[in-house]
């Protein structure tokens, strides 16, 4: 039998982003493949490629059926495309799931019958100066007024967030985040303000996670908030146990 997830808890698996063996591939269905063919990047292939297996172990856990056999659903709530909010329908339920890497480290949350977003960002600069045309005019004050050491790391921390949140209810980067305010990036994570939401209007319930100092990440849930389990995992020990 499998594990039982627990109503109002998010369990949070991090993991290397390392390459696995090639066996672990073929837990991945014709799709998933497909998609990981098609990455340009040997690092993108190896991320997706660990992501989505990790993604796979864990949803088999909670819905007790061998980890091929789970069938997720990803629609898009915008476009109706494959690569929305990953889903598990089980006869208990609902499991949703979030996969987020960024550099070597993934994560992989999981909640049951609550609607979750993950995301980790290394603390890095992309291109040569902060984008913060991503911010709200209350967190561009807030940022500029610190320390010019501590601005990247705060932005990375707001971009966290906002990613977070976006991944949660679907909406992905086709909303502009500028639109959403957080709190500042040394207060607990909330969602203050959100100009120009769309529909449907369900409560947002934000958290950071530990994840060492060259990263930053959140975890948003919608409607309620839950109650989180974070877990160091290894790709290897736990497909052992298959």
């Amino acid at each position: 039998m499998g594990e039982r997830l627990v109503s109002g808890e998010c369990l949070v698996w991090r993991c290397p982003a390392g390459p696995l063996p090639a066996p672990l591939h073929a837990l991945l269905d014709d799709a998933e493949q497909a998609r990981a063919r098609n990455l340009g990047h040997d690092a993108a292939r190896t991320r997706f490629v660990t992501g989505r297996v990790m993604a796979r172990l864990l949803a088999a856990r909670y819905a007790d059926t061998p980890p091929r056999q789970v069938v997720f659903t990803s629609t898009c709530r915008h476009c109706t495309g494959p690569h929305g909010r990953l889903e598990v329908h089980t006869g208990a339920g609902v499991l949703h799931l979030s996969v987020s890497h960024s550099a070597e480290r993934i994560l992989v949350a999981i909640a049951r019958d609550t609607v979750c977003g993950v995301d980790i960002e290394r603390v890095a600069l992309r291109g040569d100066r902060i984008p913060v045309s991503a911010l709200s005019p209350v967190e561009r004050r807030v940022l500029a007024d610190l320390p010019q050491p501590r601005r990247l790391a705060a932005f990375i921390r707001y971009w966290a967030r906002k990613e977070a949140i976006l991944k949660a209810t679907g909406d992905g980067l086709v909303l502009s985040p500028a639109d959403l305010t957080v709190s500042a990036p040394d207060a607990s994570a909330r969602l203050l303000s959100w100009e120009n939401r769309p529909p449907p209007h369900v409560s947002v319930h934000l958290s950071d996670l530990a994840v060492g100092d060259d990263y930053r990440a959140a975890l948003a849930t919608l409607g309620r908030p839950l109650s989180i389990v974070e877990r160091d995992v290894d790709p290897l020990a736990e497909a052992s146990h298959l």
